[in-house]
């Protein structure tokens, strides 16, 4: 049955941009690799994550670069290779990792690292609920959340989400038109501070 629900959340966010029996690739290794090491061996800890991405070397990105990511004035970014990684204060308190891909990406390792982390605390991941939301000019956000369980399957304030935002072709100041992309996103995000 999870595994059921884990097909059809990607196909929702894969949505009409794929065939019908297509399989869209998965993220690459170095997303998760990414992903693991600030999202979720340093976060919630954002004293630790900074300091990582600091050691890192990562490119902090200006506070106006942030605020279009996270809508937010006190969030915190990077850019990490072809990767942005974001931090976004309370109440949503969130690490986020994103990449721009010309096509679908398969979230299934994202997820199952997720997964495999969580559970190493004795918590566990309910199946994937899926959502799409029309925004302005043509885009398209899907959505998967995977809400996080205590030890006693009782919900906590944090889950996990994979987004699949897809951008039409726009036209551009210089009357050309862009291309086609879909932002990849995966968070963790924390509700409210846990006591």
């Amino acid at each position: 049955m999870r595994r059921l629900a884990l097909a059809c959340g990607v196909m929702l966010l894969a949505g009409s941009a794929l065939a019908q029996d297509a399989v869209p690739p998965p993220v690459p290794d170095e997303f998760v690799r990414l992903f693991s090491s600030y999202c979720l061996q340093k976060f919630p800890d954002d004293a630790a994550l900074i300091q990582q991405a600091a050691k890192d070397k990562l490119e902090p990105l200006r506070p106006a670069q942030v605020k279009v990511l996270v809508r937010k004035e006190a969030g915190l970014g990077w850019t990490a290779g072809e990767y942005l990684l974001t931090l976004e204060p309370m109440p949503l308190h969130t690490c986020a990792l994103r990449h721009t891909s010309p096509k679908v990406l398969d979230g299934q390792p994202l997820m199952a690292a997720a997964k495999s982390f969580v559970e190493a605390g004795g918590h566990k991941l309910l199946p994937p609920v899926g959502f799409a939301r029309p925004m302005a000019r043509g885009v398209i956000s899907n959505s998967l959340t995977l809400q996080e369980l205590d030890e006693k399957d009782q919900p906590i304030p944090q889950a996990y989400m994979f987004f699949v935002v897809n951008y039409p072709p726009a036209p551009r100041a210089d009357g050309t038109v862009s291309d086609a992309f879909y932002e990849i996103r995966f968070s963790r995000q924390m509700y409210r501070q846990q006591t």
